[in-house]
């Protein structure tokens, strides 16, 4: 009996999506995909060795049986060409089809060997936990490098599939077109359903429903789960073709009977016009959102507030939803990392206002909606063709961002137009909110020229020099300034305003991951620049002073612990009697940190240099970083942590943006 359930399933789904009730020609027509040259070698060494025998077809992991399945034991190897620059690629099931990605260490990959030291099973259990929405944008970038990542897997488990969870972290996460592409690389002989589906459900959140289809059709004859049956109805109802679609859905009530409510309430309101039960809304899949867009209904509001992040990006898409619900998931969405800036530029740039209010922008009141408001702005600044009259309106919205905690994302937003504005003297009293937005989208070059006008524009009838220093420690980590940190000896540098470092000095221990982490051995010739550390001490005074005349000391005490942890972690002087500074009674406070289980492996991951395993921690690890009493240890576990991964560049760039996240 399920047997010929199972094939009336399978050919009913070829008679709607084909039209015909031939089997379509084979889908691993599409199974080549490049490949790095550790799996290119191995594979041509299995093909060297069992060339001439004949290998049974095995059934894959994931259920798809003869070649090309999950663990197949047969190879197929093309002929490489001579010319070592040609595109190279081969069918990779000999080796191990999971190891694909779209980045090699050349494209932001981690490297071929990032999973050494871990077991598969525990390698897919820590991307399944990875957080849906990093707290911070450097970690959720380093989190989707790591997913997309071409890497050799371990294999002590080859049944537990590490590719799903690649590509449903990918999902979680909003990344749809890594998702996707991360499908598409696998040969496609390759894919079990869960394969197939998700690459389906991604275009289905994203709103590329003909895309889908086209999809599920190509799926439509190899695989047998009810999930299709449903997507081919789906699909019917997106083409107008009533007959189609109630033959599907009649076909689902007879093999699985109506116990998915959502799917039958949302064809009922397809066929009859009528609004949907919200009740059934409340948990919405891929395919609810599109049957919603088909049913020409919006994603219930209320959707905004659970953190699911297929109804937060499909309400920032369906075209049913409503312009000021639209703004605001927009604006959280790229808040959390589910869309670009650029999209949620497209969406402000999309809002109709009135010629009359862009112009009065800054004379208006308030919209009552905060994204409407920054739409306004938005779209004011951008059509202002006067760099004066755009450095004006984007300074009114950098200063409400910076109310509202929304800087950051202000910055991202609107960086495109401030590349517009000249970098010179005539815009020195927009000099440090330009240096600051530089910063935060990682535009050091920029950054740099902004703060040379700063600092030549600083004077006592202006609050230039002031603000610079409230700035200072960000400067500081980021590279900006100069603190008399130690670096290798640099011929341009005055010898005279130079002293040799003390090496017992260079080689004291930095307290980091829990305990003592000590720094590499310096380099025989290691100077210190005296002026630039006298410089330094003088700055972080005036910076103290700016801390001590706080109106919220907690909070002016946990940004100077951050500030001196992370300054005591990339070897910058914390001035004598900082901490002493700090130390002020009562000594117990709550934090909110992470387990010490998170802080124990993560010390073991990063002392013998797993690096998918470090990078993975040190995202959970940050997790704290955008709670009101996060723990600054935490945080600057974090980047030690990367550091020691040899993530250098990662490593500056969160902890400038946790400093940046700290002064919101």
């Amino acid at each position: 009996m399920a047997f010929r359930s199972r094939l009336l399933l399978q050919t009913c789904l070829l008679a709607m999506m084909t039209g015909t009730g031939l089997v379509p020609a084979p889908a691993n027509a599409q199974n080549a995909a490049p490949v790095p040259l550790f799996l290119k070698q191995e594979a041509q060494q299995d093909a060297a060795t069992s060339s001439g025998n004949d290998a049974p077809s095995d059934t894959g992991t994931n259920g798809v049986s003869g070649q090309g399945g999950f663990g197949s034991g047969s190879t197929s190897v093309d002929t490489f060409p001579s010319d070592p620059n040609a595109v190279q690629s081969l069918t990779l099931q000999a080796v191990d089809a999971e190891a694909v990605g779209t980045l090699n260490p050349s494209s932001g990959g981690l490297g071929f060997n990032m999973w050494n030291g871990t077991t598969r099973k525990s390698a897919a259990q820590l991307v399944s936990n990875l957080p849906a929405t990093p707290a911070t944008h450097t970690a959720r970038d380093l989190q989707e490098r790591l997913l997309l990542s071409i890497a050799a897997l371990p294999q002590d488990t080859p049944n537990v599939s590490l590719l799903e969870a690649r590509v449903a972290k990918l999902i979680n996460m909003g990344a749809l077109d890594g998702a996707i592409d991360l499908v598409r690389a696998t040969p496609q002989g390759s894919r079990g359903s869960m394969l197939a589906q998700a690459e389906i459900n991604a275009l289905l959140i994203a709103g590329r429903i003909n895309e889908a289809c086209g999809a599920i059709k190509s799926y439509s004859a190899s695989f047998e789960d009810m999930f299709w049956l449903k997507a081919a109805a789906m699909c019917a109802f997106h083409d107008n073709d009533p007959t189609s679609a109630a033959f599907s859905v009649d076909l689902v009530r007879e093999m699985a009977g109506e116990n998915d409510a959502t799917f039958f309430g949302l064809v009922a309101a397809i066929r009859s016009g009528s609004a949907v039960n919200p009740d059934l809304l409340s948990d919405l899949r891929p395919i609810d959102i599109a049957l919603l867009a088909i049913a020409k209904q919006s994603i219930p509001a209320s959707q905004l507030e659970t953190g699911n992040a297929a109804a937060i990006i499909g309400l920032t898409n369906a075209a049913a939803t409503p312009t000021d619900m639209r703004l605001e998931a927009a604006r959280k969405a790229e808040k959390l990392g589910l869309i670009s800036a650029d999209t949620l530029a497209d969406i402000y740039r999309a809002v109709n206002f009135d010629p009359a209010d862009l112009e009065n922008a800054l004379d208006d009141a308030a919209e009552g909606v905060q994204a409407r408001q920054y739409a306004k702005l938005y779209q004011a600044a951008a059509q202002s063709d006067v760099p004066a009259a755009r450095a004006e309106i984007l300074a009114a919205l950098f200063e409400t961002a910076q109310i509202e905690g929304d800087f950051l994302q202000a910055a991202r937003l609107c960086a495109p137009l401030i590349d517009d504005i000249p970098v010179n003297s005539d815009f020195s009293w927009f000099a440090v909110t330009a240096l600051k937005t530089s910063i935060a989208v990682n535009n050091m070059e920029r950054a740099a020229n902004w703060l040379q006008v700063a600092k030549s524009s600083a004077n006592p009838g202006n609050d230039i020099s002031s603000r610079l220093s409230l700035l200072y420690p960000v400067l500081a980590i980021s590279g900006l300034e100069e603190t008399g940190a130690p670096r290798p000896s640099d011929t341009t540098i005055d010898q005279t305003a130079a002293i040799q470092v003390n090496e017992d000095a260079i080689n004291q221990p930095r307290f980091g991951l829990g305990g003592a982490v000590t720094m590499a051995p310096a380099e025989p010739n290691q100077t210190v620049d005296l002026q630039a550390l006298t410089d330094h001490r003088s700055r972080m005074t005036e910076w103290q002073e700016i801390q001590a005349a706080r109106a919220d000391q907690a909070a002016a005490k946990r940004t100077a612990e951050l500030v001196f942890n992370l300054f005591d972690g990339f070897g910058i002087e914390v001035p004598d009697g900082a901490w002493d500074s700090l130390l002020i009674a009562p000594y117990a406070e709550e934090r909110m940190t992470v387990s010490s289980a998170v802080t124990h492996q993560l010390i073991a991951a990063a002392s013998n240099k797993q690096k998918a395993k470090t990078v993975i921690l040190a995202i959970q690890a940050q997790q704290v970083a955008t709670l009101q009493n996060a723990d600054p240890k935490a945080l600057t576990d974090t980047v030690a942590a990367l550091n020691m991964a040899e993530l250098h560049a990662e490593a500056r760039q969160l902890a400038t943006e946790l400093l940046l996240i700290s002064d919101q």
